[in-house]
């Protein structure tokens, strides 16, 4: 691709017509073959998208469609180094800046950035030793056309491995995509203890990350990461066999936002209130604490037993400005149910057949708060319910028996009927009684002859689901 025809884009956009007077001159450097040449850093070059044009096949900016006239810049770094770009509009001109990286006949696009409500953009790439770099400023279809200035320098270099030391408490720091590219604390982990990891973001809408690299890391470009952080959040790790030493986190911000991005990173040993086995979680108790996403307080880990097929309730009771998620997952480690965006107190109800689980709470984004997680597991019961005899006389004494399986103790309704030939089934009496050891007969005498059935419904009790059943016979004869 020749670099007159890069990119292979449709038609040249129209320029916006002139205000009374002459149309002004192009721009020197309105041809990408005149590309002023940016010959040392750092430079502050005035320039102007006045009378600017477009090339035939000249391409939209990858950040913006509709751009268009143009007027380019190139500069040729002697060393492999990151440079930084810095574009103010004048006047109402929306501009975008894109930088190609110059390949023999080819143009390769490496970065765009558009302007922002202030008429201001800025955008770093990493340029290799004696590479062409072209830099090409773009008006915006339906944008004034009028003067800017483009600053074009050297950032702060990005940090190298091993970084500040990680002081026990935490540290916060920050970067942005322009000056502080990234971050980097060590720390000594050893083989076999399990750590926990926060990153926490605390600029609103920023998204930093990190990754983690091992012992004898002297390049962030070269070695290869043990551990990625996307957008924050918190990991477990744990050093293998022989693998003890000192470790580096490196934090970098999100390129595609605007402005410093602020984190705090705090690396601990966890407890088993944050790992397995995790803290048990009785039937009907109330687990108290307090989770901190800026600290390394992010999550805890609740240990059920569940010994027979279960209904079970979790209710987590926190304020309603805290974003915590609220997850059930098996013995596997596999998420059953998760209440994972919403705000303040959360419920999670799920049938269960007898098993490890594990209640996990944890943050959701920057939020901090108590809460109080309960647990409340009542048996999934059968109830059954029969006539000590299919066949009876009028006024002869028999029982309805109601069994309610597994064997539990507890209130119990029977409804009996009869049945009218016309009209169909008709209530006739309701008898209560208590279940015990999974068992019970009431007394029932039928008055009169024809069918009879009866239904029974065990009423639950505090460990023990309701059920229900129905219906038993009985003919009178």
């Amino acid at each position: 691709m020749s670099r007159l025809a890069f990119l292979l884009a449709g038609a040249t956009l129209a320029l916006p017509a002139a205000a009374a007077g002459a149309e002004p001159e192009a721009p020197a450097n309105d041809q990408l073959s005149a590309a002023q040449v940016v010959k040392s850093l750092p430079a502050t070059l005035k320039g102007t998208t006045a009378g600017a044009t477009t090339e035939p096949g000249e391409a939209d900016s990858l950040c913006a469609s509709g751009t268009g006239g143009s007027v380019w810049y190139s500069v040729r770094p002697a060393s492999a180094e990151r440079i930084a770009i810095g574009l103010e509009a004048s006047g109402a001109l929306d501009a975008t800046i894109d930088v190609y990286h110059a390949v023999r006949s080819r143009l390769e696009h490496v970065e765009c950035q558009q302007t922002d409500a202030r008429g201001k953009a800025s955008l770093s790439f990493k340029a290799s030793k004696n590479g062409l770099y072209e830099i090409r400023v773009a008006a915006r279809a339906g944008s004034q056309r009028a003067p800017f200035t483009l600053n074009v320098f050297l950032p702060t270099p990005a940090v190298t491995p091993p970084g500040l030391p990680l002081p026990p408490g935490g540290a916060a720091g920050q970067v942005d995509r322009i000056q502080d590219v990234n971050a980097a604390y060590h720390f000594t982990l050893r083989s076999g203890v399990s750590y926990l990891i926060n990153l926490a973001n605390t600029t609103p809408h920023a998204c930093v990350g990190g990754q983690l690299f091992g012992p004898g890391t002297s390049s962030f470009e070269e070695a290869s990461p043990l551990l990625h952080i996307h957008c924050g959040g918190f990991r477990l790790f744990t050093p293998g066999p022989g693998r003890g030493g000192r470790y580096v986190l490196e934090v970098t911000p999100r390129f595609t936002h605007v402005g410093v991005q602020r984190f705090r990173l705090e690396v601990a040993p966890a407890t088993t209130a944050e790992t397995a086995p995790g803290v048990a979680l009785a039937n009907y108790a109330h687990a108290h604490g307090r989770l901190d996403s800026r600290g390394i307080r992010v999550i805890r880990l609740y240990r059920l037993d569940v010994h027979s097929q279960s209904n079970l309730t979790l209710k987590l009771i926190a304020p309603g400005s805290a974003r915590f998620s609220l997850q059930l997952r098996n013995q596997d480690g596999h998420v059953i149910e998760c209440a994972c965006f919403g705000e303040g107190s959360q419920t999670l109800a799920h049938r269960l057949a007898p098993g490890l689980y594990y209640a996990v709470v944890s943050t959701n984004g920057v939020t901090a708060g108590d809460y109080t997680l309960i647990r409340e597991s009542r048996t999934i019961t059968r109830t059954s319910v029969s006539f000590s005899s299919a066949k009876a006389a009028a006024g002869q004494g028999l029982s309805v028996d109601v069994s309610v399986a597994p064997s539990e103790s507890g209130p119990v309704t029977v409804n009996v009927e009869r049945f009218d030939p016309v009209f169909g089934w008709q209530f006739y009496r309701q008898l209560h009684g208590t279940v015990s050891g999974g068992r019970v007969s009431l007394p029932f005498t039928p008055p009169a002859l024809g069918r009879w059935r009866a239904n029974a419904s065990f009423e639950g009790t505090r460990t023990a689901s309701p059920s229900r059943v129905g219906f038993a016979y009985l003919l009178v004869s």
